[in-house]
């Protein structure tokens, strides 16, 4: 979620990033492909003083794609 956070720029001030940070990743561990919808109302309660909130929502696409690599990749060297 942390490399997520940095590649998407979304953390500027840090002001909210620790919480935005584990929400998120809470969210992931329930939900491991929620919607941008979804993302906003798990984080709603967060104040962003920097204006990254779509910064943050990409941020939080991306840790759940690249879950879902990590998964795949687990998942054939298991077949090989």
């Amino acid at each position: 979620m942390q490399a997520a956070f940095v590649a998407e720029q979304a953390a500027q001030c840090g002001y909210c990033s620790n919480g935005m940070i584990l929400s998120a990743a809470a969210l992931l561990e329930r939900n491991p492909s929620p919607s941008a919808r979804e993302i906003r109302e798990a984080l709603d309660s967060y104040l962003c003083r920097c204006g990254t909130h779509t910064r943050i929502i990409k941020a939080v696409q991306r840790a759940a794609q690249a879950a879902d690599a990590a998964a795949d990749l687990v998942l054939r060297e298991r077949c090989i």
